[in-house]
């Protein structure tokens, strides 16, 4: 696991193989190819796939005149030199900025639902079982 978030982290993508106990091998069959027989002998394993996506949000507190504006943005700018933490402790309208960002990753975060996941896990099983590495995505 270790290999595979360092991987994810420089590269974007990473994939962890399955231990060998996750490995179901299936009963051998008899095949045929021309005039020709053969076995084909197929396993099934879980693989756990890694993907690194960029998660934007925005705080944008209406304050009313530009210089109220202009003046927030003097006290968090004045707050985050004070602050060993910076920016993400700096408290607007009753939440600090962590707060804020938390929120919004969040919200977008639980937007990917259960159907949609169900759908990625499926388009990353056809490219990794059937593809040659091509993919095309059409997102609605």
């Amino acid at each position: 696991m270790g290999t595979a978030c360092k991987q994810v982290k420089g590269a974007g993508y990473a994939v962890m193989p399955p231990s060998e106990e996750e490995i179901t091998i299936q009963e051998p069959e008899l095949i045929r190819h021309g005039n020709k027989y053969g076995v084909k002998i197929r396993a099934v394993c879980p693989s756990l796939h890694f993907i690194q996506a960029d998660i934007e949000t925005e705080i944008a507190p209406i304050v009313g005149s530009e210089e109220q504006a202009k003046d927030l943005i003097r006290y968090i700018q004045e707050q985050s030199q004070m602050n060993p933490d910076g920016i993400f402790d700096t408290n607007i309208f009753g939440k600090t900025i962590r707060q804020l960002v938390e929120e919004g990753i969040q919200s977008k975060v639980n937007r990917l639902n259960e159907e949609s996941q169900i759908k990625l896990q499926e388009t990353i099983q056809k490219v990794v079982n059937d593809s040659n590495g091509g993919l095309v995505c059409i997102i609605i």
